[in-house]
């Protein structure tokens, strides 16, 4: 009993449970400034265990209601009424159960995010007691509180750099655990050894390597060759094209009447021009006052010339017979002027028609504005200029019987006698010195016509036209023709080297009406000038779309729309014996069987397959080739992309919101209340 009374009398004072009567201090417990300047209020974690008698402790007064309220707004109520402390102090705030853990309190911030508002109050309260504190001891503490303050600013600003590495080390591995693509979560899975990672990293790299390589040599063949030229599965029919038109020029460029009456005459002009068509080799040229102009060398044309009314003798049309006059023109050539069928008007010719010559040129019907682009529209009549074919087969062709005329001849363009003759496109010029075949008197030709045709599909203007070497209607324009064509682009360029290097054009070159013509002084400067232009012929330079720099550039690629015609003949020879039909006959049959010849030009097929231009690679399959490579070699698809995005992106912002959040801190203000509310815990 004596040793339990003495463990009563002596025992530890427990704060927790006895934190009733906490606040009762009697009187005869004497207190020094020395125990409030060892206090430290909401710092101390755990207050430390006090022995005292229980014998001094008086029970009625504990009893009293009175000696709690009075005795716990002691401590407080100084703070209201002055900045004086009371005359004792409390060394009792926030105690802590040595025989419980640390429990967190619903409602209130956990002690990690109060610490920094228990750190403002503590502050906040000592600025009040400034008066007590000796001034030597705040300096001491002032120094002390900075070089606290220095040292953390400097562990704060290493522990961000280490911070955010290491957050960037876990978004990477929370990336390798989550992707799909393969072999990533083994290389960010930190329960398999070094070996297995690093061989997993090996792999990956490989992989993606090899996946790159091989989309870079497609990108490269993609953007190096993106055109490719194929046979379109849609066969063209015969009344989708023009048929071809139709060019004629007689061997003898001079007949023989009116070279005799040139040279009987006196004009010296008449002789030089004359001497220049039949490229005579002779000691005359051209004085600094005997310029031929156009309409002087348009005059002797028509003169010297064989006209159409002489040349055709009989003309067939769609099985019909038809004047000569009606559907044949003369135009302006190489070769002189010949004959032409089925090419479109002047006016769809050319942008200034007026600056070429009347022929006494007519249309059976109307013509229209057409070109291989837009073609036919479904509102034209069927006998439309240019003209379509009927069908196929000779009945609905063209037969011709021509006229040499061999009496005729007094100079030639070849070494033989006969017709040159011409298939092209209806909007162009023919250039017959270059590219036409010879039709022999006394012969029956036939002439299988084949066109061939080129297309281009729309989605190809968006490739550079350097790459697809060609041109669309609208991105090209000439200076004197309308419709843009290779051959067309040639002989304007042949013309603007010609100006610009010999101050001249040839005859049958466009030009503008106050255009000099080239004599025979200025041929060797006018072949100068072709082979120059020769050099330019495919120059890509897009600078000057006319072709009137300074120095002029063709950039003659083909049309991406275009049609061209091509042949095949056969020949047999005319007797005299053999009956022939007799439409065909001019005089009598041995004249007819020495300078006649008949010509049959038709199409044996009735639909033909069209050349299309069309993309190598477009954009869906350069994406379904290189989406094929990834995913053959490390399983990559669109969600794999998206993966990489959220990651890089979303799951970062997220991170750092989150984090802001949690450093914001919670604070609780003090109740105006007279009555403190503590936030113990039994």
């Amino acid at each position: 009993m004596e040793n339990s009374s003495k463990r009563e009398k002596n025992r530890t004072f427990n704060p927790w449970n006895d934190a009733q009567i906490l606040t009762h201090v009697p009187s005869n417990v004497a207190r020094t400034s020395s125990d409030f300047v060892r206090m430290r209020l909401f710092n101390a974690p755990v207050m430390p265990s006090r022995t005292y008698n229980n014998n001094n402790r008086n029970s009625a007064d504990v009893g009293d209601e009175n000696y709690y309220n009075s005795n716990d707004r002691a401590p407080f109520d100084y703070l209201k009424a002055s900045n004086a402390p009371p005359s004792y102090t409390v060394n009792t705030v926030h105690l802590q159960n040595p025989y419980k853990p640390p429990q967190p309190l619903e409602g209130f911030a956990s002690r990690d995010q109060t610490k920094g508002m228990y750190q403002s109050q503590d502050f906040i309260l000592r600025s009040r007691y400034n008066n007590v504190f000796a001034k030597k001891e705040s300096a001491a503490n002032n120094d002390q509180e900075n070089e606290k303050t220095e040292s953390i600013a400097v562990r704060s600003k290493t522990g961000k750099k280490h911070q955010k590495l290491a957050e960037i080390s876990e978004l990477a591995k929370q990336y390798c655990s989550y992707s799909t693509l393969h072999g990533l979560r083994y290389v960010g899975d930190s329960g398999l050894s070094i070996v297995e990672r690093i061989f997993w990293i090996i792999s990956f790299t490989t992989a993606l390597t090899v996946a790159i390589y091989y989309i870079c040599y497609l990108y490269q063949k993609w953007n190096g060759a993106p055109i490719i030229i194929s046979l379109s599965p849609d066969p063209i029919s015969l009344n989708e094209f023009p048929f071809p038109s139709v060019t004629i020029c007689n061997m003898n460029r001079l007949k023989k009447s009116e070279a005799k009456r040139i040279l009987r005459g006196t004009d010296e002009m008449d002789k030089l021009l004359m001497d220049d068509v039949c490229n005579s080799e002779n000691n005359s040229t051209y004085d600094e006052h005997q310029t031929a102009d156009w309409d002087r060398v348009l005059k002797f044309m028509i003169n010297v010339t064989q006209p159409c009314t002489d040349m055709l003798h009989y003309c067939l049309w769609h099985g019909n017979t038809t004047e000569c006059e009606r559907i044949f023109n003369p135009t302006m050539t190489d070769e002189g002027i010949c004959c032409n069928f089925n090419s479109v008007t002047k006016k769809h010719l050319f942008y200034n028609a007026r600056d070429w010559p009347d022929l006494n040129i007519t249309y059976p019907s109307e013509s229209v504005d057409w070109n291989a682009e837009k073609g036919y529209d479904a509102s034209m009549p069927a006998d439309v200029i240019p003209w379509r074919p009927y069908g196929a087969g000779l009945y609905y062709g063209l037969t011709l019987v021509l006229d040499a005329g061999l009496d005729e001849y007094y100079c030639s363009s070849t070494a033989g006698a006969g017709f040159k003759m011409l298939l092209h496109n209806p909007v162009e010029t023919p250039k017959i010195a270059d590219f036409s075949f010879s039709i022999t008197p006394g012969e029956e030709t036939r002439v299988i016509v084949r066109p061939r045709i080129n297309s281009a599909n729309p989605s190809i203007i968006s490739i550079a036209q350097k790459k697809r070497k060609c041109f669309f209607t609208a991105e090209r324009k000439l200076r004197y023709y309308r419709t843009y064509t290779q051959r067309n682009c040639i002989l304007e360029c042949e013309a603007n080297f010609t100006q610009q290097l010999c101050d001249c054009v040839q005859y049958y070159m466009p030009k503008s009406s106050n255009t000099p013509i080239c004599g025979k002084r200025d041929e060797m400067c006018a072949k100068r000038a072709r082979r120059a232009m020769e050099v330019k012929l495919y120059d890509e330079d897009l600078t000057n779309p006319l072709n009137v720099t300074e120095i002029p550039s063709c950039n003659c690629w083909p049309a991406c729309f275009e049609i061209n015609y091509r042949i095949e003949m056969s020949q047999n020879k005319l007797v005299p014996t053999i009956e022939v039909d007799k439409r065909y006959v001019k005089k009598n049959m041995e004249y007819f069987t020495e300078n006649m010849a008949v010509v049959h030009l038709f199409f044996v097929d009735s639909q033909f397959t069209k050349y299309v231009k069309n993309e190598l690679f477009g954009f869906i399959e350069f994406l379904s080739s290189t989406g094929g490579l990834l995913g053959l070699f490390m399983g990559f698809s669109f969600l794999s992309f998206m993966e990489i995005l959220y990651f890089s992106t979303m799951r970062v912002y997220c991170r750092l919101h989150n984090r802001q959040e949690l450093r914001r801190p919670v604070l609780h203000p003090i109740s105006d209340n007279k009555k403190a509310v503590y936030p113990f815990m039994n």
